[in-house]
């Protein structure tokens, strides 16, 4: 009885999917449409609301599926969220964080780069094992994630993600780019992976990426991920909001929590409070906030002060991109 019940409410649940897309989809032409900013911000707001109510539908069904034949699937789970990037931006103070919440199962390691280095050598049955089947505690149930921050400017991580886990919640902390900059730099300093100083890495890249067009090939941003100094991408990864776009193409407002790096740094219970709420998860607060591991304060001591001069010339070089981010995002994160 209670199986009829289940197949009864996810077909009319289906039916009211159906229903809202192709009412979205009405809305998006009338959005392309409009010339009037009152109504387009009137009908922008109507898609939000749209693909909010699909995407909690969409979930629901998720959700009473795997309740239901939860000892049916096997070893592991697919990921309800994925911390997207940027790297050097806090993801693994944040992933640290969230595993510690009672209803969060961590992964087998917090990044399984299986959008970006493994999906053509495994299958996604590998990768679902990475993670824990989820458990239901007084009615509510556990989630679980991966956090690996290169997949946000990955050309293909987008697309790949939308195919494995279309339903899973994104994540994305930005850092001002020009400090996200010289902390990948050092950090490849301290392993001895670089050649030149900061100074002379940004003025050939910046020689190189002009020549270009502001363009790297496919080929480069294969060799991006192998860490070799010559072709770190340092400028490009800070120029968030190409990436960000690009994911946009596969995944909407609602599934996709923005958030600044600083913030996180500074005030990391308010910051919480967003992801939670964004997570669906109850509110909740570590015991102890200094316990919690920070791999961003490691080796920090050591680390030199950017020149002035060289911090002025990122910032010019920047200052158009985040233009164009804060324009995107609707609002200003002051870098």
């Amino acid at each position: 009885m209670s199986n009829f019940l289940f197949n009864e409410a996810s077909s009319e649940q289906k039916k009211a999917i159906k229903s809202k897309k192709r009412e979205l989809s009405r809305v998006k032409r009338e959005l392309r449409a409009t010339k009037e900013r009152a109504e387009f911000v009137d009908r922008r707001r109507r898609k939000k609301r749209l693909e909010q109510e699909i995407f909690q539908l969409e979930r629901e069904i998720r959700t009473s599926n795997e309740r239901a034949g939860s000892e049916e699937q096997g070893v592991g789970a697919l990921p309800d969220f994925l911390i997207i990037g940027a790297m050097k931006s806090g993801t693994t103070f944040l992933y640290n964080l969230l595993t510690l919440h009672p209803l969060v199962e961590p992964a087998a390691a917090k990044e399984l780069h299986y959008f970006d280095n493994l999906i053509e050598e495994e299958d996604s049955e590998w990768y679902r094992r990475c993670f824990p089947q989820p458990r239901w505690e007084d009615g509510r149930r556990t989630i679980t994630g991966e956090a690996t921050p290169s997949y946000l400017p990955h050309p293909h991580a987008p697309e790949r993600v939308a195919e494995v886990v279309p339903l899973a919640r994104l994540i994305a902390l930005l850092r001002n780019p020009v400090d996200r900059a010289y902390s990948d730099y050092q950090q490849k300093a301290r392993k001895n992976r670089v050649n030149r100083t900061f100074e002379e890495t940004m003025e050939a890249k910046k020689v190189r990426q002009h020549g270009k067009g502001g363009k790297t090939s496919e080929r480069e941003d294969r060799e991006d991920h192998v860490g070799l100094d010559d072709d770190s991408n340092y400028l490009s990864r800070g120029i968030y909001v190409d990436q960000l776009m690009r994911w946009s193409r596969f995944f909407g407002d609602e599934q996709m929590l923005v958030l600044k790096s600083e913030d996180l740094f500074e005030r990391p219970q308010d910051t919480l409070k967003l992801v939670l709420n964004f997570l669906d998860l109850p509110d909740w607060e570590p015991e102890a906030w200094e316990k919690i591991p920070k791999k961003r304060n490691k080796n920090r001591a050591h680390e030199q002060k950017m020149d002035p001069a060289t911090r002025r010339r990122l910032e010019e070089y920047f200052e158009p991109h985040n233009r164009r981010l804060y324009e995107y995002l609707g609002v200003d994160l002051g870098w």
